[in-house]
């Protein structure tokens, strides 16, 4: 009897190791078959540009606005902004050849699904688009503005697409004669940059102070001033901003009409070449 309960047993323990052996193979990383996201989403049908032309409206006028996406619109883009050092929250960023748009979730930690490279498709239908002092965001509706999905229905709205490469994002190369240019803020931003050979005006001091706010922090291209907004929630926030020339990688946004950028993790800034 002990023999066959052995046997049993064995066959038992067998059969439930090959179980969970298929189940972890199911949900492998393979492309088209991400364990995050929904997995049958169809392809973009419009360019980001094209959907904040649409609804322009909601975003480019003296008040914020909020409206809810009823057409069948998809958008493709690769994640040019995360949450991962804590800098940025509770919202990313995609881009395609077009530009940019904020995809405001209410979850952290999503970094590790959505690295910086990560290609996605968004199913607009049933999100609403809005603004944000003119930055244009895909989310949910909060006390009457645009404000942040929950996770779950995120989930249903979001399919990745091959593996992250960051180095297929376009850098543009931030100028003076670009922030000059008013136009720029309207359809462009968010937008994946590059500054080289900029000084911080705050070098020398932390990046942000540690009693739960954000502090402002800025550098000069030219005559034009890009702000810097640091989280005291980043795990950065206590180095020290250098005072030397740097060359400086993030994306730049907007707030109604001052050039803001977000840094996503220290080693966006390097020294620069002498």
């Amino acid at each position: 009897m002990k023999k066959h309960t052995s046997l049993l047993l064995g066959c038992l323990v067998a059969l439930l190791a090959t179980s969970c052996m298929n189940e972890f193979d199911d949900l492998s990383f393979e492309p088209g078959n991400y364990p995050y996201g929904n997995n049958s989403i169809g392809e973009a049908n419009t360019t980001i540009r094209q959907l904040k032309e649409k609804f322009s409206t909601y975003y480019l006028s003296s008040t914020d606005g909020v409206v809810e996406i009823t057409d069948s619109i998809r958008i493709r883009g690769r994640v040019i902004t995360n949450d991962e050092s804590g800098n940025v929250y509770k919202q990313f960023a995609i881009q395609d050849e077009t530009g940019g748009i904020v995809i405001g979730v209410n979850a952290t930690g999503t970094y590790a699904y959505l690295p910086v490279g990560q290609e996605v498709i968004i199913d607009c239908q049933g999100l609403y688009f809005g603004g944000y002092r003119k930055l244009p965001q895909i989310g949910t509706v909060f006390n009457g503005s645009i404000g942040r999905m929950s996770e779950s229905v995120f989930k249903k709205h979001v399919k990745l697409v091959g593996t992250p490469d960051a180095a297929a994002i376009p850098v543009f190369e931030l100028s003076e004669e670009w922030l000059k240019d008013s136009k720029n803020k309207d359809y462009n931003v968010p937008l994946y940059v590059h500054m080289t050979g900029v000084k911080f005006l705050d070098g020398g001091q932390q990046f942000a102070p540690t009693d739960d706010v954000t502090e402002n922090r800025s550098v000069k291209i030219g005559n034009q001033e890009v702000v810097f907004r640091m989280s005291s929630y980043a795990n950065f926030a206590l180095d020290t901003i250098p005072s030397e020339p740097v060359n400086v990688t993030g994306v730049v946004t907007r707030f109604n009409n001052t050039w803001q950028c977000l840094l996503r993790v220290l080693d966006d800034i390097e020294p620069a070449a002498n």
